[in-house]
């Protein structure tokens, strides 16, 4: 059995990183970015270094792209996560290099893993020939791209041509072998567009590296996760995501944990810039800037975007999915309504903001009951704090009839509690809150149950445990929608301010209502992405005010 590379083995470590604040390109040419005072006061050393460069380095770079050409802080934070991570998804904003950081990658690894299968998949073969085959072919060696002008040897095959791309019935590069080596390392050129018409062309290979530019089809995505096993291969996918929250959005990003953010001025707030991804605990997610590319005039580009509304501007700009498809909350938005626990008014300062707390629930029989508890501070903002329960409570399903259903998960798996049950569990999570209000979805709370005394419902055997729920109204449903989206509205074209910002936010330590929000179509009863939905809009629909010592005040989200 011949010996076997493993991807992970292999550490991608390419380039000369650009010196961001020191050069800067204009119209092609390097030039010298630091002020008069600021090479006053640099040293003579750096000063060569930095005229060496500008002189160099153009000069190097057409010899060996890869090896010569410059890299930026954010590719080199793939290649730091490399070896302890097997899927890259790189979110990027229009032209933030994330494709040429991939391909001159494949490159890269094609001449240092020795017979290396990798392969690169585009939306179709013209994108695929126009812009993936033509930057790999212009990442490789001056030496290896004259051999591309001629006939291939028996061992490797590079020829190329602008108009066709690579030869071959399906189109291949094959990198000449190092010595002693008897196969070339090879990248394979496919279309999302031949799964689409025959998902066998995603079977039967297995690969060190699987690249997919543009978003996929969720089920390739998951297809190509078993084709990486044998190598130990990694899978990058690069995309500026347009569509907004798709499936495969919904499936890498859901429950997502941030792990490092970073202040942008034209949304005036911190944005996420890395992630660990729930789904996939081997995926990390990657935010790149428009802003972050020397190599183009970005800030033209930013300023053609800045006053657009806030899901263009997040997703061109910054790589960010904002709003779900059908969703009714078209506003609501993780990086604006989603605040850290820790970060809330009340959690972070009590003694600053204090706060009127409510609890409602949409109980249920069989299943366990569904409650969200929310906080209103003075200034009127409100926050879903808590909720229960915490288990995921239901995925992302479209029907045979097409709508989007929903399915459950391990949340709505029945525990078998009764009363007395439910009440300790909601005590014991408050732990001493002072709760102004608890509401309670009617339909179920008022339904009539025998007992050997007489009849009795929800709302009695509660308060004979000293449980006091109210009924709420509950209206029409499109009604209660209309007002939450009133808490969800500003004026996304501006930055958040103290005079512009949406009322309602989720601690992120709901995540069923968050997924709830993002996700709640109306398109059916049986739809399970409701229930969560349902608890907001109950409280909404009764009224949720700031209660300031003496009385109510309406600061809150009104009611009807």
């Amino acid at each position: 059995m011949p010996k076997v590379t493993y991807a992970d083995e292999v550490i991608p470590d390419f380039g000369i990183p650009f010196p961001t604040g020191k050069l800067r390109v204009e119209k092609g040419e390097l030039k010298l970015a630091l002020s008069p005072e600021e090479i006053q006061a640099t040293p003579d050393e750096e000063l060569q270094t930095l005229f060496d460069l500008m002189e160099k380095q153009p000069i190097l770079e057409k010899q060996d792209p890869v090896k010569y050409g410059w890299t930026l802080e954010s590719w080199r934070r793939v290649m730091e996560n490399w070896k302890d991570t097997k899927i890259h998804i790189i979110l990027g904003g229009n032209r933030s290099t994330k494709s040429t950081f991939a391909n001159r990658l494949l490159v890269d690894m094609a001449q240092k893993i020795d017979e290396a299968k990798i392969y690169h998949w585009h939306d179709n073969e013209e994108r695929s020939v126009v812009d993936a085959q033509a930057t790999i072919f212009n990442s490789l060696p001056f030496d290896l791209r004259e051999k591309g002008q001629k006939r291939g040897g028996q061992n490797y095959s590079v020829t190329y041509n602008q108009k066709t791309g690579f030869v071959g019935r399906l189109p291949t590069c094959i990198l000449p072998p190092r010595d002693g080596i008897d196969r070339g390392s090879s990248i394979f050129f496919k279309y999302y567009t031949q799964y689409l018409q025959n998902q066998q062309v995603a079977e039967g290979f297995n690969a060190h590296i699987i690249e997919m530019d543009e978003e996929c089809p969720l089920k390739l995505f998951q297809t190509m996760i078993p084709r990486t096993v044998d190598f130990h291969g990694r899978i990058i996918l690069t995309f500026t995501t347009l569509q907004g929250w798709t499936p495969l959005i919904a499936e890498l990003l859901k429950g997502a944990e941030t792990v490092a953010t970073r202040y942008a001025p034209t949304e005036g707030r911190e944005l996420p810039v890395e992630q660990i991804c729930h789904a996939w605990p081997s995926a990390r997610i990657y935010y790149w800037w428009t802003q972050d590319n020397p190599f183009i005039d970005s800030h033209h580009l930013v300023e053609q975007y800045v006053n657009q509304p806030v899901e263009e501007r997040l997703a061109r700009l910054y790589g960010i999915p904002t709003k779900t498809q059908q969703g009714k909350f078209p506003k609501f938005n993780k990086d604006v309504n989603v605040v850290p626990h820790g970060e809330i008014p009340f959690i972070k300062h009590p003694d600053k903001y204090p706060v009127t707390r409510y609890f409602i629930t949409d109980p249920a029989g069989t299943k366990p009951w569904v409650a969200v508890w929310i906080g209103v501070i003075g200034d009127g903002r409100v926050y879903v704090y808590r909720e229960s329960p915490t288990e995921e409570w239901c995925q992302p399903h479209v029907n045979n009839a097409g709508t989007p259903v929903g399915k459950p998960s391990v949340g709505q798996k029945p525990n078998g509690w009764g009363y007395l049950q439910w009440k300790e569990h909601f005590i014991g999570l408050e732990q001493d809150e002072e709760i102004i209000q608890r509401i309670c979805d009617p339909g179920f709370g008022t339904q009539k149950v025998t007992k050997t005394d007489g009849q009795t419902d929800l709302f009695s055997e509660m308060a004979a445990l000293d449980f006091h729920m109210v009924p709420v109204y509950r209206g029409d449903v499109e009604a209660g929608v209309a007002k939450i989206n009133d808490l969800l509205a500003w004026d996304d074209r501006k930055p958040i301010s103290v005079i512009n910002r949406p009322q309602l936010y989720v601690s992120d330590q709901c995540q069923n209502t968050i997924n709830s929000m993002l996700e709640y179509t109306g398109c059916s009863k049986e739809e399970h992405f409701k229930d969560f939905v349902d608890a907001v809009r109950y409280g909404v629909v009764n009224g949720l005010h700031y209660c300031e010592e003496g009385g109510l005040e309406a600061t809150g989200g009104g009611g009807y």
